[in-house]
């Protein structure tokens, strides 16, 4: 790639030279400024499906390990990427896993732990030497890639002074079992990791008897002896407790919160998410905008809740307002964030207050085959957005990320023609696709999206 073309608030797209352009409105990454979004990668260049040498051979099924070899070739893609974009490894300041869990299968149940990602874990490790960055890690139903079986997007802060990322740790803390940052701090930001309420040693071989082997941490856990028993609402706390040491630690609180990631096991656990976040968050016109997304594996045992988040420093408050106008949510956080050059919206469906699903929505009852619901959903998703932005002074095509979150991957492609009409004529935005275990909020929704929007 011409590295010229990569000027300061420019959004270029960056493409390795070689690297195969696929059928769908794509790019591998984006450069906003001094930001760098990838889109989802995994063993595939997305032209001919999982790559022949991420395979295993079927004549020899045991002989390597499938994830370690989708691993490395993952890895392959996300370093010829990062090279193109003039970036290094170390500045990447966040990294989201999506693992195909066994969500499929009729004999799964929510609390399962399906994944094994320790080859993924060790790949990973040897490519991030300096740094480990932040780390989110899911479980979903289905991936993009037939026979994937791991997903993952980055995010990198190319600080115009040089300035590198540097990890932050809160004392007296239980650290992640993977070795990644409980948080980095590079300027005014601080990202923090995925959290989850577990303590990474759980109550094996401990003495006295719980019922059941689980990893919660002990103040994250309910004896479940009585009515009103919420499991849910206090791992919440407990992470949100967490999230608030690390943030200290960094020298910035979780008022300072502009971004945060929920995601839920079991959606019927929103009511207590909620109730705790109301605690933390009581305005939510201060509250930082958020993603909930149900129906994932979250990765310890009786683990119901994972929590990320991206902050801004106190000398940056300033830098930081919620965007009224366009669409009000009816959970407890703005329709979206405005944090220095970015614009972080929470998490959007085709919905209009009255009757769930939009009906611009929807297809025409009784006519299930004269239309495709997937473009009509993410179109009415766009036009949301598109209120929103003029709420914020932005366009949509400022967009440069993306990650969609569906009920079912058919209603992908018709997405895609939404998708491929909106930004015809701009940069395509990096984009993440995933499978979840089941329905959204809302009844008849089928996709969910998480928007980025650069405005420098």
């Amino acid at each position: 790639m011409d590295r010229s073309a990569i000027a300061k608030g420019a959004i270029t797209e960056i493409w390795p030279d070689g690297m195969p352009r696929p059928g769908i409105p794509y790019s591998p990454a984006v450069r906003a400024g001094d930001w760098l979004f990838y889109s989802g990668q995994s063993a595939s260049d997305l032209v001919s499906g999982l790559a022949e040498e991420a395979a295993v051979p079927g004549h020899f099924p045991y002989y390597e390990s499938a994830m370690g070899k989708q691993a490395a070739y993952l890895y392959r893609r996300v370093a010829a990427i990062t090279e193109a974009a003039g970036a290094s490894p170390e500045q990447i300041v966040r990294v989201n896993q999506w693992y195909l869990a066994g969500m499929a299968s009729p004999d799964y149940r929510t609390g399962d732990l399906t994944v094994n990602n320790r080859r993924y874990v060790e790949t990973k490790n040897r490519y991030f030497q300096r740094l480990r960055p932040p780390s989110t890690g899911i479980g979903v139903r289905r991936l993009l890639v037939e026979s994937a079986l791991v997903e993952a997007d980055f995010t990198a802060r190319l600080a115009a002074s040089g300035e590198r990322p540097e990890p932050v740790s809160a004392p007296g803390l239980p650290k992640p079992a993977a070795g990644h940052a409980e948080g980095v701090r590079v300027g005014h930001w601080l990202f923090l990791s995925g959290d989850i309420a577990t303590d990474w040693a759980g109550n094996w071989g401990q003495p006295g008897y719980e019922g059941e082997l689980h990893a919660l941490a002990p103040e994250a856990r309910t004896n479940r002896l009585f009515w009103g028993d919420e499991p849910a609402a206090r791992q919440t706390d407990y992470i949100l407790k967490r999230l608030a040491n690390v943030a200290e630690a960094a020298g910035t609180s979780l008022d300072h919160a502009v971004k945060a990631w929920v995601f839920l096991a079991d959606p019927n656990d929103f009511a207590a998410v909620e109730d705790v976040w109301q605690r933390w968050f009581p305005d939510p016109g201060k509250a930082p905008a958020r993603l909930i997304v149900p129906r994932v594996e979250i990765g310890a045992r009786g683990c119901r809740v994972e929590i990320a988040m991206d902050l801004l420093m106190p000398e940056a408050a300033h830098l930081k307002s919620a965007v009224t106008g366009g669409w009000t949510p009816k959970s407890r956080e703005p329709a979206a964030v405005r944090a220095d050059d970015l614009i972080y919206f929470s998490g959007l469906m085709a919905t209009d207050p009255a009757v769930g699903l939009a009906k611009e929505a929807s297809l025409t009852p009784g006519l299930p085959y004269f239309g495709l619901a997937g473009k009509k959903q993410m179109a009415y998703i766009l036009e949301k957005a598109r209120r929103i932005c003029a709420a914020a002074g932005a366009d949509v095509r400022q967009i440069v990320k993306a990650t969609l979150y569906f009920t079912d991957l058919n209603l992908y492609a018709g997405a895609m023609e939404a998708w491929r009409e909106t930004f015809a004529d701009s940069h395509k935005p990096a984009v993440t696709a995933v499978e979840i275990g089941g329905g959204l909020w809302v009844p008849g929704c089928g996709i969910m999206a998480d928007f980025v929007l650069y405005d420098p």
